[in-house]
């Protein structure tokens, strides 16, 4: 059976609800990785013999996500100055991140579960590049389908207007 057509306006109500969509995914997909290795190490990082605390492995997750939202919000705030249009700033982003992310590999055993954090939160960081490359292609698919509407409404309404002086008498 042949699949149902969408009118222009259902299209462009999908693609606004994939862009909104996308853009929420990046969020959890930077997330994702420190909640994994925070279940994963909870016994480690949030644990001691006294009772529940933060310890070292858990500060350095948390600091580290911090990072990575301060990061990616400062991306997205300089993406509406610059205006670059396929990257939207993460590949310096992703790259920066890595980079020092292997320079703290190189430094010692203490900053292993920093670059453990790091290598993940990473992994974060190109989920949410991607779908943020998702998002702006979505958006930009449902403004055009507003735009166009809004010029086919404009149409209709000239046409009418016309027909309508067609049949009188008009004069400036």
């Amino acid at each position: 059976m042949a699949k149902k057509q969408l009118t222009a306006k259902q299209k462009q109500t999908k693609y606004r609800a994939l862009q909104y969509t996308t853009f929420a995914s990046e969020f959890i997909s930077i997330f994702t990785p420190f909640i994994i290795m925070g279940i994963a190490n909870k016994d480690e990082w949030f644990t001691t013999e006294e009772g529940w605390k933060v310890g070292l492995g858990g500060s350095l997750a948390l600091a580290l996500l911090g990072l990575a939202v301060l990061g990616l919000m400062r991306k997205k705030e300089e993406d509406k100055k610059e205006g670059e249009k396929f990257t939207y700033g993460f590949i310096s982003l992703i790259v920066g991140w890595f980079a020092v992310a292997f320079v703290f590999m190189l430094l010692a055993s203490i900053m292993e579960q920093i670059t453990t954090i790091m290598l993940f939160g990473g992994l974060g960081l190109i989920g949410a590049f991607g779908l943020d490359i998702a998002s702006h292609n979505f958006k930009d698919k449902a403004d055009l389908y507003k735009k166009t509407i809004q010029a086919a409404k404009e149409n209709v309404v000239k046409e009418q207007v016309e027909q309508d002086l067609k049949g009188t008498d008009v004069r400036f």
